[in-house]
């Protein structure tokens, strides 16, 4: 008989109970939140990196404009757009280096963040 009845609660717990069911749902859970929260902390610092790197190509373009000029003339501006500005200038100290600066500001998140280039070149 005792091979029987142990045969008979094997048979019985092939099932999982009701708390083993509710345990694995809740880590089934917690583990898709946490991919959720992990994907949308990578779709913001996508969007960061994005537009950090339009800043960056807008001054990298806005001083090889610069750099065409001549090196007599001294120059400055500024542009603004839809969530982007712009600052530039060109000057000549009297050392014969031209002094390139371009800084670009843009909103990101509530928040204003900036990308500055500056380089000097002989005349």
């Amino acid at each position: 008989m005792d091979a029987h009845r142990i045969r008979t609660r094997l048979r019985a717990r092939r099932a999982f109970t009701l708390l083993e069911v509710i345990v694995a749902v809740v880590l089934i859970d917690v583990g898709l939140l946490a991919l959720l929260a992990a994907t949308a902390v990578l779709m913001r610092a996508d969007t960061d990196a994005r537009a950090r790197l339009d800043a960056t190509r807008a001054a990298d373009a806005r001083l090889a404009r610069l750099d065409a000029m001549t090196c007599d003339s001294s120059a400055a501006g500024a542009a603004g757009g839809h969530a982007r500005s712009e600052h530039w200038s060109a000057n000549l100290p009297p050392a014969g280096v031209r002094e390139l600066r371009d800084s670009v500001s843009f909103s990101m998140h509530g928040s204003t963040s900036f990308v500055v280039l500056s380089t000097r070149l002989p005349c």
